[in-house]
């Protein structure tokens, strides 16, 4: 299962991240909301949701630019 971080702020725009596991950025994100009651009550506070294991998969391709 895909591996996400989920980049969200508070009232004071202090920044935050929460990793979860899901099938797609959707369902990472609807489990940073039941997980976050900060989230819970502000959910338009998620300003982030990254693919991990698509980006390790990408670092161990290398480079996909040909320079």
């Amino acid at each position: 299962m895909p591996h996400y971080t989920i980049g969200y702020h508070d009232s004071q725009e202090n920044l935050y991240e929460i990793c979860e596991y899901a099938q797609d950025s959707y369902e990472a994100i609807q489990h940073a909301i039941e997980d976050v009651p900060e989230l819970q009550a502000h959910p338009h506070a998620v300003h982030r949701c990254t693919n991990e294991s698509g980006l390790d998969y990408v670092r161990q391709s290398g480079s996909l630019i040909d320079a």
